[in-house]
């Protein structure tokens, strides 16, 4: 399955809410939160926390600060958190690892190690052609349930920022 849309890489302004796909606001910390799916949630959580999922619609918490990740927008109690997960939520994460690409294995450390030697990256434009392959499976591999190539572009120019004011 092609999950992604390369052509359409998320704007880099994710407080524009017309930007993103959104249902909710987050109980915890009222930010713009994305739709996910009851798969993409069985596929994250602790075998043993599948019973807490109510029959309510899901949304995915991404701000950095929230510990919550999972919520249903009907009862706050069936909400689940970053240690809910069996994977870390790498836009969630302060330290490494910071999964940032979870169909292909890349996080920010691998941004990071290829922006200090050569200025730039090439990963974005890897993950791009494995895209157009038909090779992502972000909905199954990412906690977000969503494309992670906007994700990675933020990553891509905020580090290549911090690269140039330390020069």
């Amino acid at each position: 399955m092609n999950c992604c849309k390369p052509e359409a890489i998320i704007s880099e302004n994710i407080e524009d809410e017309s930007q993103i796909e959104t249902r909710a606001r987050c109980f915890n910390c009222k930010s713009v939160s994305r739709y996910v799916t009851k798969k993409t949630m069985f596929l994250m959580l602790k075998p043993d926390l599948f019973e807490r999922i109510g029959d309510g619609q899901y949304f995915f918490c991404g701000h950095v600060e929230c510990p919550v990740v999972y919520f249903s927008e009907e009862r706050q109690e069936t909400s689940f958190s970053k240690g809910d997960l069996r994977v870390r939520v790498g836009v969630k994460e302060k330290e490494a690892p910071q999964p940032l690409c979870y169909c292909f294995g890349f996080d920010e450390a691998d941004l990071k190690e290829e922006i200090a030697v050569t200025g730039q990256s090439t990963i974005l434009a890897r993950i791009i052609k494995l895209v157009k392959a038909g090779m992502c499976a972000c909905d199954r591999t990412n906690p977000s349930g969503a494309c992670c190539l906007g994700d990675i572009t933020k990553a891509v120019k905020r580090l290549q920022n911090e690269s140039t004011v330390f020069r």
